[in-house]
């Protein structure tokens, strides 16, 4: 596959990126189980414990029963901890992402080239991001918004503390009740469709333009655009 449909990722980088997975969609029963094997070896197993099959952990002279949450913490520990080579890493990411992936290299760096994670989507236009899903957007959307005088989209957009005292934007936020409002102020709708569009797609916020920005993501939040 040519690499312009791939992106390369470090050997740290997938890591980070597996555990933002787990951190976003929280414990994953199945994926965690499928991946202990190749972290853990002979040091995972499952097994019935209170009648229901069971994740344990060797450690020291014997295993111990894991819960799920804990045993997604305990593999992205090993992972930082243990260096992996690449191989693992691309059949990890395959299995978290959802995608083809890797071992290879860029510019001298070892890592793991992943498959585009937007190939094949096509918006249906259900409206289904522009309602449900709580939003956020960046500083250069607040600054691009204010140099083209767009003050019919920043006035729906409040500006929070965020992480380490920055600043962080949540759209869509009611001007005159301070809530968050039921949908996208500017969510259009076809005449006599039930199809929805995008009244400032030419300004949209990033998040809208990137959305879903996985395969896995769509899944996760009710998004049909890679699918039939």
């Amino acid at each position: 596959m040519p690499n312009e449909l791939k992106t390369f990722l470090t050997r740290a980088q997938v890591v980070d990126a597996v555990a933002a997975d787990f951190g976003q969609y929280g414990p994953q029963p199945e994926l965690f189980r499928r991946i202990a094997p190749l972290v853990l070896g002979t040091d995972f197993k499952t097994g019935a414990a209170g009648g229901e099959e069971q994740a344990w952990v060797r450690r020291g002279g014997g295993y111990t029963p894991v819960g799920d949450t804990a045993l997604g913490f305990y593999l992205i520990h090993i992972l930082e901890t243990a260096d992996p080579d690449e191989k693992m890493l691309a059949w990890i990411a395959e299995l978290v992402f959802e995608v083809a992936a890797g071992p290879g290299t860029d510019g001298g760096r070892t890592g793991v080239w992943i498959e585009n994670q937007m190939k094949g989507f096509a918006c249906k236009g259900c409206g289904n991001c522009c309602t449900q899903l709580d939003t956020v957007c960046t500083a250069k959307d607040v600054e691009a918004w204010k140099t083209l005088g767009r003050h019919d989209i920043l006035e729906w957009v409040r500006e929070e503390a965020g992480p380490g005292g920055k600043r962080a934007y949540r759209i869509w936020v009611d001007p005159r009740t301070g809530e968050r409002a039921d949908s996208c102020p500017f969510l259009g709708t076809w005449p006599g469709s039930a199809s929805f569009f995008c009244t400032i797609q030419e300004v949209k916020p990033r998040v809208c333009r990137e959305y879903p920005f996985t395969k896995k993501h769509a899944g996760q939040t009710g998004c049909p655009g890679f699918f039939k």
